[in-house]
């Protein structure tokens, strides 16, 4: 899971870091983060755009914290935004876009613990998950934490960030995969392998690149359709 943190004092950036890394390595869940100290940073970052939850100072030197967040939220609607900042009055504006919280900074040691774990509630509650069979035993990957997926004759490998070690393996085809999983926003790249575009960082040469160093091969026949349902989900997701 990607965690963005835009905050103009580095220190403080970094101490938000540190406290999250270890609230979320307690719980077992492997996340990563982008650290930035402007909005301009932000925006021109390709991991923060796979970002599930963001910290945003609202005071970013000479830009607005808030409206980052609103630009945020038009391209990633489901992004968490959870604001910190060193006065309560920007509060009320926090909330006129949908933030999912609002932290002071000289309270945050006793605010996050609960204020992450809130998150993991909500996350856990809209989490979609993919129901495959490994070994006999049922297992459930959250689409999320999916890159891609690859057919390897009558197997489909599972991967995640690391690209050493799948995180799974399972019988199948990916003829078979659930209508679901196109419609959350994976994406046919070629004969045998379907990607999350959410993790894209760019299509270019007959390969598409993910955010993990992937490289996958795109079907030639089918290119032009699968960069243009890239390129419309890109704008409306």
């Amino acid at each position: 899971m990607y965690i963005l943190i835009c905050d103009d004092e580095p220190a403080f950036g970094e101490k938000l870091q540190n406290a999250a890394a270890a609230f979320f390595a307690a719980k077992n869940i492997p996340v990563q983060f982008t650290l930035c100290t402007s909005a301009e940073q932000v925006l021109h970052s390709s991991e923060a755009a796979a970002a599930r939850i963001a910290f945003l100072d609202v005071q970013l030197g000479n830009s607005n914290g808030i409206e980052l967040g609103r630009r945020l939220k038009q391209q990633n609607p489901s992004l968490m935004l959870i604001y910190v900042s060193a006065y309560l009055e920007f509060a009320p504006e926090g909330y006129t876009v949908k933030a999912f919280r609002y932290l002071l900074k000289p309270d945050i040691e006793r605010t996050l613990p609960p204020c992450l774990e809130d998150v993991c509630s909500e996350l856990l509650q809209k989490q979609k998950v993919l129901s495959v069979t490994v070994n006999r035993h049922p297992h459930q990957i959250p689409y999320d934490s999916i890159f891609f997926l690859e057919s390897d004759g009558r197997q489909i490998h599972v991967w995640g960030e690391d690209l050493e070690t799948p995180l799974c393996t399972y019988y199948s085809k990916l003829s078979e995969l659930p209508a679901e999983l196109f419609e959350s926003g994976f994406l046919r790249v070629g004969r045998s392998t379907v990607a999350h575009m959410r993790y894209i960082q760019k299509i270019t040469g007959y390969k598409v690149i993910l955010c993990n160093g992937a490289r996958l091969s795109a079907s030639r026949a089918s290119y032009s359709a699968m960069r243009k349902t890239y390129l419309e989900w890109s704008v409306w997701k």
